[in-house]
Parts: structure tokens; C-alpha cells; sequence
């Protein structure tokens, strides 16, 4: 169907299955996600299967299912880029609410702070930490450029959306000078 999935995998959670869509730019990528989860109903409709995009569909002490989001801009993929991503953690560390209420229905059931999750009310980054809001991976940090992954979407949010927040709050917003030094002393980052 020409939609660009780079990779599936069996998950934590009993019967979960996940693919990662991408490399895509801007958008494109929400474009691919919608036709995928269209596919995927029709074809477990005719299986006679139940699918649920539900971010705890099955209450127990395993992971959740999210759309973890691997962001980045040319700026961030190029020298210097490091420091880039820390200024766009800043920005997400102050618009952290805005992004968790678009993030998806029932996120608060899987975003706590258990399995491999931040705390939905918390904001964190860290390289390499599976437990925080945003992960930048060791490869990032060693090459000085790279991307960031976003941790806090639900499997259930709309793509769309999330990557035009991301865009919005990384590109175009400027938070003042006196919240970004705030938020920086609070998150422990130095940008």
C-alpha cells in the first residue's frame, strides 16, 4: 500500500504488536500512521479480531502501548545539533500540559511513571532513559546531532497533531527569557 513502515515487533502487554512508520518528512508521516491503523481495522474486522488502539486496553502490571515520536529538523541533524535539542526540550518542558492534553485519550492510565514511562504530571528528559518524557538517544550525545524522542504520546493519539505541536513548540514559540531559565534550572539543563 506504500506506507512506510520501517519495522514491527511484539510488545510487553499480552497481544501487542507495534510498527514503527517512518523515516518521513514533516506530516507524512501522520499520513502513513492513519492509512496503516485503516488497514489494520479492516483487516482484523475480516479476521474477526478485536483491535484497540487503547493506550491500557488490559489493566496489569506491564507496559502500556504509546506512538513513541522520533523528532528532529536539519538544525538538530547537523553540527552543533546537541545544542538545538536542548533548547527544544526546554520549550517542550514548558508547554509539557499543552502536549500531554493533545497526547491521547486515557494516556494517564499508561503515563505512570511504572514500565518504562514518565510520570503523566512530571516532566523529564535523559539520554539513554526509557523513563522520561523525552529520551535523546547515546548516539545523539556522542555525535554532538541527532533527533529526540518524544515518549509521552498514547498509541491512540492523533499523528497529525502531535507533530504539529512538536513543530510548533521547537520551531515557532518563544517562551521569555526568565521561564526558560526557570525551566532549565528545574530540568538540569544548560543550553
Amino acid at each position: 500500500a506504500g506506507i512506510n513502515i520501517s519495522g514491527t515487533n511484539g510488545e510487553v502487554m499480552p497481544g501487542q504488536w507495534e510498527s514503527q512508520v517512518g523515516p518521513s518528512v514533516g506530516i507524512e508521516g501522520g499520513d502513513h500512521i492513519w492509512c496503516a491503523r485503516y488497514l489494520l481495522e479492516r483487516i482484523t474486522e475480516q479476521a474477526g479480531v478485536v483491535l484497540s488502539l487503547d493506550p491500557k486496553p488490559i489493566e496489569g502490571d506491564w507496559n502500556g502501548a504509546g506512538c513513541h515520536t522520533n523528532y528532529s529538523t536539519l538544525s538538530m541533524r547537523g553540527e552543533g545539533g546537541f545544542e538545538v535539542i536542548k533548547k527544544a526540550i526546554l520549550n517542550l518542558s514548558l508547554r509539557h500540559k499543552e502536549h500531554i492534553s493533545a497526547y491521547g485519550e486515557g494516556n494517564e492510565r499508561r503515563l505512570t511513571g511504572k514500565h518504562e514511562t514518565a510520570s503523566i504530571d512530571q516532566f523529564s528528559w535523559g539520554v539513554a532513559n526509557r523513563g522520561c518524557s523525552i529520551r535523546v538517544g547515546r548516539d545523539t550525545e556522542k555525535e554532538g546531532k541527532g533527533y529526540l524522542e518524544d515518549r509521552r504520546p498514547a498509541s491512540n493519539m492523533d499523528p497529525i497533531v502531535v507533530t504539529g505541536l512538536l513543530a510548533e513548540t521547537t520551531i515557532l514559540w518563544e517562551p521569555t527569557l526568565e521561564a526558560e531559565a526557570l525551566a532549565a534550572q528545574k530540568i538540569s539543563l544548560k543550553v
